[in-house]
C-alpha cells in the first residue's frame, strides 16, 4: 500500500504501527517531537521509543503527560491565545488514554505483510487533498474531517485521531510541525487509516 500512496502523492508518506511487539534494530535514542520522527521516517524505517518524545504536545497525544498545565502555558505564550481557550481546544484534540510504549514509523512495502500499519501520514499539496476528499466522499458518502486547530497537528489531530476514528483526517499543520516536522508551506497533513486506504485504492 505504501508504494501506491507514494506513486500518487510523493515520498512524504509514512506507514505507522503503534506498540510494535517485534524486534527491530534501528531504534534511535535521539529525543525529538513526533512530527520530526515522521519526517525522519520518510527516509528510513525505525522504531521510536516514546520515552524520547521531546515535545509536550507529543507527550500529551501519546498518553504520557500527566499534567497539561505546562503545555497550556507553552501554547498560550507562543500563540497569544488565552489559557482558557487553549484548555477548551485541547479537550477536542484526541489523545491515547493509556501510554504508548513505541511507534514503528516508515514501514516499507515488503514489511507490510508482517507489520500491518495502523495508519499512514502524508504531507500533501492542496490539489491532491482536494482529489482525495472527492474520492473519500465518492466511496463513503461522507465528508472528511478538517480540524482548524493550530497546534498538536501531526501528533494529536492526525495520528491519534486517525488511529481511533479509522478514516481520513486533514490538518493545516502547526508552527512546530512546519519548523521541526518538515511540513512545507504549500502542504497539508493527512492521516489515512489502513482500512480506509484499502477501501479507497483497492
Amino acid at each position: 500500500m505504501i508504494s501506491e500512496l507514494k506513486k500518487l502523492f510523493g515520498f512524504n508518506c509514512t506507514g505507522i504501527k503503534v506498540n510494535y511487539n517485534g524486534v527491530f534494530l534501528d531504534t534511535p535514542s535521539k529525543k525529538m517531537p513526533f512530527c520530526e520522527a515522521v519526517k525522519y521516517s520518510f527516509q528510513v524505517p525505525f522504531l521510536f521509543d516514546t520515552k524520547n518524545l521531546s515535545c509536550l504536545g507529543s507527550q500529551r497525544s501519546m498518553g504520557l503527560l500527566k499534567n497539561e498545565d505546562e503545555l497550556v502555558q507553552h501554547i498560550s505564550e507562543n500563540s497569544k491565545i488565552s489559557p482558557g481557550i487553549v484548555k477548551k481546544i485541547l479537550q477536542n484534540i484526541h489523545m491515547f488514554d493509556k501510554p504508548v510504549n513505541n511507534i514503528f514509523l516508515g514501514i516499507l512495502e515488503d514489511m507490510e505483510p508482517e507489520i500491518q500499519p495502523d495508519l499512514y501520514i502524508i504531507y500533501m499539496e492542496p490539489k491532491d487533498v482536494m482529489e482525495l476528499m472527492r474520492l473519500f466522499t465518492e466511496k463513503t458518502s461522507k465528508y472528511p474531517v478538517i480540524k482548524p486547530y493550530s497546534f498538536l497537528s501531526v501528533c494529536g489531530n492526525i495520528m491519534v485521531r486517525t488511529y481511533f476514528k479509522n478514516g481520513l483526517n486533514i490538518s493545516f499543520g502547526c508552527p512546530e510541525s512546519r519548523k521541526q516536522g518538515g511540513v512545507g508551506n504549500n502542504q497539508l497533513v493527512t492521516g489515512l487509516s489502513y482500512e480506509m486506504c484499502k477501501l479507497l485504492f483497492n
